[in-house]
C-alpha cells in the first residue's frame, strides 16, 4: 500500500466501514484512508479486520480495528459510542456489511436464509446508522452511504432474498435523505452490478474457463467488463468527499452499464 498521503479528500474526516476485512468493504476502507481519513473497520471476524488495521497504521494512517454484528443494536451502539470516544465524532458511515445466503427461487429460499439476509442487509443498516446518526447530528454533519445494488433497481434472477432486501436499502437511502437532509446529513446508496473480489473470483474463473457463461455476463455489461472493489471504492470516495456536498437521496449504480439496458 502506498504511503499513508499528507492531505487528501477526507483529511481529518472519521469514517466507519463495515464488512471492511475483505472484498468491497476492505476496498473502501483502503481508498478512505489514503485519503487522510481515520477509519474504524468493522467486521465479525477479529482476525482479517485486526490485520487490515495494522496495515493501514503502518502505513502512516490512523486505523482502528472493531468486531460486532451489524444486526445487533448493543454491537452497533458499543462500535459507534468507541470511535466517538477515540476520536471525537463520525463524519462517514459507510453501510457495506452484506450477507448472500440464497442464490434460489423463493420456492427454494429457506425461511431461515430470508430472515438472515433481512437482519443483516437491511436491519443492520437501520442499527447502524440508528447509532452513528446522532453522533454526526452532534457535528450537524455527516455523509452515510449505504450499500444497494443493482438487484436493488432491476430483476435478476435466482436472488429473491438479496433482491428485496437490496430494494429495501435503496427507498431506506431516500427516505433517510428526507429526514436528515435538513439537519446536514447527506444519504446515498451506491448500486454495484458484478464486481470481482477475493469472495467470487474463483467463481469468475470457472465461468472464464468455460467460455460462454462468461460471454453473458460480459454481454450483460455495455463496457463489456466487470468492475473491480476500487471501482466501488472510487464512487464511495466521492460520495464521502465535499464533492458531493450537494448530493443526497440517491442510488448510484456503479455497473458497467447494466441497467442502461
Amino acid at each position: 500500500m502506498p504511503e499513508q498521503a499528507k492531505s487528501g479528500r477526507l483529511q481529518g474526516k472519521v469514517a466507519i466501514v463495515t464488512g471492511a476485512a475483505m472484498g468491497l468493504g476492505e476496498a473502501i476502507a483502503r481508498r478512505f484512508a489514503r485519503e487522510g481519513a481515520r477509519v474504524a473497520g468493522v467486521d465479525v471476524k477479529r482476525e482479517p479486520i485486526e490485520a487490515l488495521a495494522k496495515e493501514l497504521q503502518n502505513a502512516g494512517g490512523e486505523a482502528l480495528a472493531l468486531t460486532g454484528d451489524v444486526g445487533k443494536a448493543e454491537d452497533g451502539l458499543r462500535i459507534a459510542q468507541e470511535v466517538e470516544r477515540r476520536w471525537g465524532g463520525v463524519d462517514i458511515l459507510v453501510n457495506n456489511a452484506g450477507v448472500l445466503p440464497s442464490r434460489e427461487t423463493i420456492l427454494a429460499t429457506s425461511e431461515a436464509d430470508w430472515d438472515e439476509t433481512m437482519r443483516v442487509n437491511v436491519k443492520g443498516v437501520f442499527l447502524m446508522s440508528k447509532a452513528v446518526v446522532p453522533v454526526m447530528l452532534k457535528k450537524g454533519a455527516g455523509s452515510v452511504i449505504n450499500m444497494s445494488s443493482i438487484t436493488g433497481l432491476v430483476g435478476l434472477t435466482v436472488r429473491p432474498a438479496y433482491s428485496a432486501s437490496k430494494g429495501a436499502v435503496a427507498i431506506l437511502t431516500k427516505q433517510m435523505a428526507e429526514d436528515f437532509g435538513p439537519k446536514g446529513i447527506r444519504v446515498n446508496a451506491i448500486c454495484p452490478s458484478f464486481v470481482i473480489t477475493s469472495i467470487n473470483r474463483a467463481m469468475f474463473d470457472k465461468m472464464k474457463a468455460e467460455g460462454a457463461p462468461w460471454q453473458r455476463i460480459l454481454d450483460m455489461h455495455p463496457l463489456r467488463h466487470l468492475g473491480e472493489p476500487i471501482d466501488v471504492a472510487n464512487a464511495a470516495l466521492f460520495l464521502a468527499s465535499d464533492e458531493a456536498r450537494w448530493i443526497t437521496g440517491i442510488n448510484l449504480p456503479v455497473d458497467g452499464g447494466y441497467t442502461a439496458r
